[in-house]
């Protein structure tokens, strides 16, 4: 009677496997070639079966969120297509923080669910959501593959890629209709593969006005967004022994090396970069997305233009910025040919991050049987080869690890950027792991995140990936803990959780696992698990007594003040600004407590300064 209930129409059982095949053979023929999900029966079985056919690997998740970003990854170190399989309803309603990530972190993914069927729509509403309304939400398209499933697969993959790449999803209906059911308007792309052409003369005067400002600009700084990693040895050439300090965003990061005098370290529209953009005459923008920077004023008197490929907003998050759409080569031709005439300071760049990275040792504080966050990255940097991948989840860790994590070549360090979406290091991890075979991934994450998809640590088993998790582990959403008021915004109950042993469950699961309290303990683990082929999992006693002062650094007033000024080179006014800053920062930690704690916070500084280093030996 099972076999009844769950047997489809003969009608729709042929043409599944054509619907299925077409889609395998769309995502091959654009170089997908992993293949993500949780499958539901019927045609998502079909699909299963289709790309194992075409030569392309199924990768069963634990979550169809988890399944996204894992296929969002390989799209984000590929430039492919990533590919995720799930059923209707549940299946699809879970993967939607999963598909919301790729849509703001510029990714391309394609997303196959299943659907009821439109000839029972009328009569099934079991699992039966608005999959089109749903879809579209957080998508670029929602396309339906039916009665000319080529076309439909294709389209869907074609408007994945066409920038800003993004998620579509393809709702399989093999009785159905093909054809897109809800699409975004195209918008214009500077190579010209969408939308309607502008007049050349408009980013031409545009681009001739940025060479204009670069030949009279003394102080300029460069900053480098994700649309530039398409292009990166051409910006990378372009910046190369210029001297012009260069600040990335999260996603851009190592697009110029952080060996390399040029780099200044992170932009992320919070305070750490406000002293050397307060000293600047000119703002330059190569591949910017506003939709990577945090919610705050822009408040820089310094004129900015924005070199994008495609209409980003950027003159409005950059009051008064000018963006232009045009090829990023074009843009970092004009700059490469204005760039000598600055009058900045010899390693500007450098001299800007490394006050930022000793700044960033004022504030490590931890009782006895602790580490500091610092602590921890700045051990893993150390001990770590130059080309292990990093994937890193939001929350409070990452105010340590973006700017201590120090890389000289782009996508060696992952994070969701425009969702910011906790539970994302491990699932990234694994996708990472799976598109570059034989490089050590480590996955940074927070308590929080991690108990979003602990499960995905079977995965790595299951998969014998070299996967390393370091779990910071305090028992506590630590961001939302500073956020969070005195009163009438709940108490510890919001914010904490009940202590829990990571390094216990991902042995149940059947990893390696170790804890750590200290830097020694912590340098052991991370050497052995360098070691083995399969996964391991660190649990790293966190101290979080110094999050809010790094939150000031990052993202508050504190931020705003350098151990260098800019705009003075008398050694005297630097000394000042020294002290002051130094005197800032404990202020903002608060009560540092016991004497034991005021030990670790000086030994934490002095640790940092002296121990940071980037791969390359700057």
């Amino acid at each position: 009677m099972t076999g009844n209930l769950l047997r489809r129409p003969a009608s729709e059982a042929a043409a599944s496997p054509a619907v299925a095949a077409a889609i395998a053979a769309a995502l091959s023929e654009a170089g997908t070639r992993l293949v993500f999900g949780v499958p539901g029966g019927g045609p998502n079985l079909d699909v299963v079966g289709a790309v194992a056919d075409a030569g392309l690997r199924f990768v069963l998740a634990h979550g169809e969120t988890a399944a996204a970003i894992m296929a969002a990854t390989c799209a984000d170190l590929t430039g492919s297509p990533g590919a995720v399989v799930v059923t209707r309803g549940p299946g699809l309603a879970s993967a939607v923080n999963g598909i919301a990530h790729a849509a703001l972190d510029r990714l391309p993914l394609v997303v196959v669910a299943d659907t009821v069927p439109a000839r029972d729509a009328g009569r099934i509403s079991h699992q039966r959501l608005d999959q089109d309304a749903l879809g579209g939400s957080v998508a670029k398209a929602t396309v339906t593959a039916g009665g000319d499933p080529q076309r439909a697969a294709e389209l869907a993959v074609r408007l994945a890629l066409v920038p800003p790449a993004g998620p579509v999803v393809v709702n399989v209906d093999p009785g159905g209709s093909s054809g897109p059911a809800g699409e975004r308007p195209p918008v214009q792309v500077a190579d010209g593969r969408a939308g309607a052409d502008e007049p050349a003369g408009v980013h031409g005067h545009a681009i001739a006005a940025l060479g204009e400002a670069l030949g009279t600009a003394r102080r300029p700084v460069v900053l480098l967004g994700l649309g530039a990693l398409r292009h990166a040895a051409a910006v990378r050439a372009a910046l190369a022994g210029s001297g012009i300090p260069v600040l990335h965003t999260y996603r851009a990061r190592g697009i110029v090396a952080d060996c390399a005098a040029e780099a200044a370290g992170l932009f992320t529209g919070g305070t750490m970069e406000s002293p050397l953009l307060a000293a600047a005459d000119l703002i330059v923008g190569l591949g910017v997305d506003p939709v990577e920077l945090i919610p705050a004023p822009w408040d820089y008197p310094a004129p900015a233009f924005l070199a994008t490929e495609y209409p980003a907003g950027s003159g409005r998050y950059f009051t008064g910025g000018t963006e232009i759409v045009t090829p990023l080569p074009a843009a970092a031709q004009v700059l490469a040919a204005h760039r000598t005439g600055h009058r900045w300071p010899e390693a500007a760049g450098r001299t800007a991050k490394r006050d930022v990275i000793e700044r960033l040792g004022w504030v490590a504080v931890a009782a006895p049987g602790r580490l500091t966050p610092q602590d921890v990255v700045t051990t893993a940097r150390e001990i770590a080869p130059a080309h292990v991948i990093a994937t890193v989840d939001s929350g409070a860790h990452m105010l340590a690890v973006m700017p201590l994590w120090l890389v000289d070549e782009p996508q060696r360090l992952l994070i969701s950027s425009g969702l910011a979406t906790m539970g994302y290091a491990l699932p990234a991890a694994i996708g990472a792991a799976l598109c570059s075979p034989g490089v050590p991934v480590i996955a940074f994450t927070g308590d929080g995140g991690l108990g979003m998809t602990l499960m995905e640590v079977e995965t790595t088993v299951r998969l014998g990936l070299r996967v390393i998790v370091i779990v910071f582990n305090d028992s506590a959403l630590s961001l939302i803990k500073i956020k969070q008021r005195a009163s009438g915004q709940g108490g510890d109950e919001a914010v904490g959780y009940g202590r829990t042993s990571f390094a216990a469950a991902a042995e149940a699961m059947g990893a390696a696992a170790a804890s750590a309290g200290d830097r020694s303990e912590l340098a052991a683990a991370l050497s052995a698990a360098l070691g083995r082929d399969g996964p391991t999992l660190i649990d790293a006693r966190v101290d979080p007594a110094g999050y809010p002062a790094l939150l000031d650094l990052t993202r508050g007033s504190t931020g705003r003040h350098s151990s260098r000024s800019w705009a003075d080179a008398d050694p005297r006014k630097a000394r000042k600004l020294r002290t002051r800053g130094r005197r800032g920062n404990h202020g903002s930690t608060g009560d540092l407590g016991s004497g034991s704690r005021r030990t670790g916070h000086r030994h934490g500084r002095a640790r940092l300064g002296r121990r940071q280093r980037a791969p390359g030996g700057a």
